[in-house]
């Protein structure tokens, strides 16, 4: 998108990114899954690709800028929880119906778009700026923030289920409980991040967003939690681990498995940042409670991290002094907080309709005609434009059916792919509907293409 970036490979025109930015707007959770829904879910996913291209080649970040300049921030955080509400008041409904859906894609595409919104505001929140651009949406995106990683810590679900692709799926609704768990994870280990730069930017923002941050929700306990007792991280009967970074879970030694990973360093950097800032010092209400949860973080300081983030010795030294005081018994300040407003909002909409809702959202999504699931498939396959896509994959593709390294792709759709033929035939009854939907669609795209450039 930037001049003078031409080894960077672009998803957007300039104009095409402004186009999309300023025709954003919000929805009720009634219209999750309506045309002009689906419509604003096609141009945030390509939004976010460009923004994740943009970051990652360290270029000119167009997208950010337009998002900041057309006060858009706020905009999809208000989307971001209008899904999360319909994630945990419609979906369980549905999912309580009779179950007659012949394929999991249009609902699988739907439950996905919280994955985009998460990765996109994870991606824009790194900068102060739109920290401050989001304004009071904040207080309802840490409280979504707070009741994903309150479910990690609680651990009362069991990882093992998806961290291997199992074959024995047998019909739609199994598949896609599976697949909401998988997404329902990544999204909740996004939050980290996304914590860690709000609580960064916490003395540029709002008193009351610090506040949430550190007392009302007590993100240092959580991440404390997080570290202390890791959903990440899964023993195998062999002795070895698995430990879950960059969306896939690796095998580790003993030995090796205590090098951090990219979201643990985001956990301890997150705890320096509350804990040795002057500014969360100042703010940050230490009770019995909070103070028997971060010392547990004693236990976790050994050579490799130290050697990772040598900044943790003073954070190791902070909690060994920290160790030997009683807790204060201070009184917190005097704060009007505020409510967050789309939660509010959104949930006086619907008015504890959920039943209705699921009912429509059942036939609308889950039964799609076939007319309604090709022109998805349209907008599925103009967004994920395979030659581009395939410039942008930084990491090896994994196979459909048993999640080891692939290195042949379906020759049909060219988006699965496979390590052998035996996989693939393994996978075809769940890919089968899907694939031809897609295949038929991408010929359509270039056709139409060709038409277009002739």
């Amino acid at each position: 998108m930037a001049e003078g970036t031409e080894a960077v490979q672009s998803v957007l025109y300039y104009t095409e990114a402004e186009a999309f930015v300023e025709t954003l707007r919000t929805f009720q959770i009634k219209d999750i899954g309506s045309d002009k829904w689906e419509t604003q879910r096609e141009h945030v996913e390509k939004l976010n690709i460009q923004a994740v291209v943009d970051a990652t080649n360290n270029v000119e970040e167009s997208i950010k800028e337009l998002l900041i300049t057309h006060e858009k921030i706020p905009i999809l955080i208000h989307e971001l929880i209008a899904l999360d509400l319909w994630k945990r008041n419609v979906l369980p409904k549905i999912f309580e119906m009779k179950f007659n859906a012949e394929t999991s894609f249009p609902a699988y595409v739907v439950m996905f778009y919280e994955a985009i919104l998460i990765g996109l505001l994870e991606v824009l929140l790194f900068h102060s700026e739109c920290c401050e651009a989001a304004g009071d949406a904040l207080h309802d995106l840490l409280q979504y923030c707070q009741h994903k990683l309150v479910w990690l810590v609680a651990g009362e679900e069991d990882w093992h289920d998806i961290s291997v692709e199992s074959t024995s799926v047998t019909d739609a609704k199994e598949e896609l409980l599976k697949r909401h768990k998988k997404i329902s994870f990544d999204v909740s280990l996004k939050c980290v991040a996304i914590v860690r730069y709000i609580g960064e930017h916490s003395k540029d923002v709002s008193l009351g967003i610090t506040t949430r941050v550190l007392n009302t929700y007590d993100f240092p306990a959580i991440f404390a939690g997080l570290i202390d007792n890791p959903p990440w991280l899964l023993r195998q009967d062999d002795g070895q681990w698995l430990k879950y970074d960059n969306n896939k879970w690796n095998k580790h030694s003993h030995d090796d498995v205590k090098n951090l990973s990219k979201l643990e360093g985001q956990l301890w950097i997150g705890m320096l940042q509350f804990l040795m800032s002057e500014h969360c010092q100042r703010n940050y209400q230490l009770n019995s409670s909070n103070q028997a949860s971060i010392l547990k973080l004693r236990a976790h300081f050994h050579p490799q991290i130290l050697n990772q983030l040598p900044a943790l010795v003073d954070l190791q030294r902070y909690l060994e002094e920290l160790s030997l005081l009683s807790t204060p018994a201070s009184r917190p300040p005097l704060i009007l907080e505020q409510v967050p407003e789309f939660y509010t909002a959104l949930e006086n909409k619907c008015n504890g309709k959920w039943k209705e809702l699921a009912v429509k959202h059942y036939k609308e999504i889950f039964c799609m005609s076939k007319e309604r699931m090709k022109k998805q498939a349209d907008k599925f396959a103009a967004t994920y434009d395979m030659d581009v896509m395939s410039d942008l994959l930084s990491e090896p593709p994994k196979c459909e059916s048993c999640g080891e390294g692939a290195a042949k792709r379906c020759s049909s759709c060219q988006t699965s792919w496979y390590c052998g033929r035996e996989c693939q035939v393994k996978h075809w009854p769940k890919h089968k509907e899907p694939c031809k939907l897609i295949a038929k669609t991408m010929k359509d795209v270039k056709a139409a293409k060709s038409q277009g450039g002739s």
